[in-house]
């Protein structure tokens, strides 16, 4: 074999393993290249607005700490979206699980105020877990038991969620010996004591600020541990690090966003119960054929769903708002939908692409500033992106490449047939 050949089959062999991560590139590349057309009918330079864009997201570290902000949430909603639907079940609830999940931890917090923040912290993060898989167990039951099609159950569990959220901070939580915004003396009954998380000396719906024990480790509490201080208190680089305002916005929550896919990778890829229900997620009744239980597998993969969507939730309350009030992280669960999807289905690829859906969100308002080129284009760079990454995978790429390649093999052969036949007629 010559050297020409071992290069061209080396080149099929690469483009056949990573079409999963070029079909997502590319389509991000002809989002970005569309919406530049659009920004030059506008009558911007898209250049400088896709410079101020990534400016916005990663020019400064306070820049970077936004973009790790809004990707926190997307990478939970993301993997939640991911796991379920690689298994078989379509969880488009994730807006309502996130939900639910921040009225558990904010619940937790404020009912246990005084426990150490080791214990509260992981409390609160179950807590949302647990919601999670509470919000989720009806319309998993209801597919699993009764064959009753997911997509619209967990779709109406999420108005029921966003509705009660409403509800429940506009209900004042009982503070002893507290008088009300307007003075007066509250009437507490079961409701404030076991329900409401209305802080009653706001006039707006909003819960209390939570205590400093509840707030996610950050990078600067991390930094300033006495053995990191030993190790590097001395150095002039770490001190400039320690004053910058932005350590102290850099959280875990985004470091257990990453542990988290991680997880779900193991989960899925390298143990019995990720092949079962891949397995179902590919064909249920070749699955019960193998011996699987198919409803149990069912339950099991949208549980674990659920608890990642309320963990969405559970590390916006505790990594960066500290608090829940109206319209508390809209539509974070429903993109958590497109994340999956351009990050084709796999934790890792959820990953990134939560990162890309967070650097956007994080850059379009500087972009906004600097060029005047409106927020909107964002959500169009988002649209054409799954748009394109959607219709990349209905292309078999990898029959298109085998085929031309046994063509060109066969048309070698032919010829090489015909050279012989030359040669042994002479």
């Amino acid at each position: 074999m010559n050297n020409d050949s071992k290069i061209r089959k080396i080149w099929v062999s690469f483009l056949d393993r990573s079409f999963s991560i070029t079909i997502p590139i590319a389509a991000i590349l002809l989002a970005f290249l569309i919406s530049g057309t659009l920004m030059l009918i506008w009558g911007a330079n898209p250049l400088e607005a896709y410079k101020a864009l990534f400016a916005g997201a990663f020019g400064s570290p306070n820049a970077f700490a936004t973009t790790l902000e809004r990707t926190t949430p997307l990478i939970f909603t993301g993997l939640a979206v991911t796991y379920g639907y690689r298994c078989g079940f379509f969880n488009v609830g994730a807006e309502g699980q996130l939900y639910m999940g921040a009225i558990a931890a904010t619940w937790v917090a404020v009912m246990l105020p005084n426990l150490s923040g080791w214990v509260l912290i992981p409390a609160c993060v179950l807590a949302s877990a647990i919601m999670g898989i509470v919000w989720i167990a009806l319309p998993a039951y209801l597919k699993s038991k009764r064959g009753i099609n997911e997509v619209l159950t967990t779709l109406l569990m999420n108005y029921i969620a966003i509705q009660y959220f409403e509800w429940v901070i506009r209900v004042d939580h009982f503070k002893e010996g507290v008088l009300d915004y307007y003075g007066n003396v509250p009437k507490w009954n079961w409701l404030n004591y076991w329900i409401g998380l209305k802080d009653p000396t706001q006039p707006y719906p909003k819960s209390p600020f939570l205590g400093d024990n509840t707030f996610m480790p950050s990078l600067k509490s991390l930094l300033e541990l006495p053995l990191i201080q030993n190790l590097l208190g001395g150095t002039a680089w770490y001190q400039e690090v320690i004053k910058l305002p932005s350590v102290a916005r850099m959280t875990l929550a985004p470091i257990l966003g990453l542990v988290a896919a991680g997880i779900m990778f193991f989960l899925l890829f390298k143990t019995v119960t990720g092949y079962k229900a891949r397995a179902v997620g590919i064909n249920p009744s070749a699955a019960k054929f193998m011996g699987i239980n198919v409803q149990k597998t069912l339950l099991t993969t949208a549980l674990i769903s659920g608890a990642l969507g309320g963990m969405a939730g559970g590390m916006e309350v505790l990594g960066t708002q500290h608090r829940i009030i109206p319209n508390f992280l809209v539509n974070a669960g429903f993109d958590g939908i497109p994340v999956a999807l351009i990050g084709q289905l796999h934790p890792f690829g959820a990953t990134l692409s939560a990162i890309f859906f967070g650097a956007l969100r994080a850059g379009s308002n500087r972009m906004q500033v600097v060029t005047s080129v409106p927020v909107a284009v964002v959500y169009i760079i988002q649209a054409l992106a799954i748009l394109f990454a959607i219709a990349g995978t209905t292309i078999d790429f990898q029959s298109i490449l085998k085929k031309r390649r046994l063509k060109r093999e066969a048309a070698k052969k032919a010829a090489n047939q015909a050279i012989e036949g030359e040669v042994s007629h002479v």
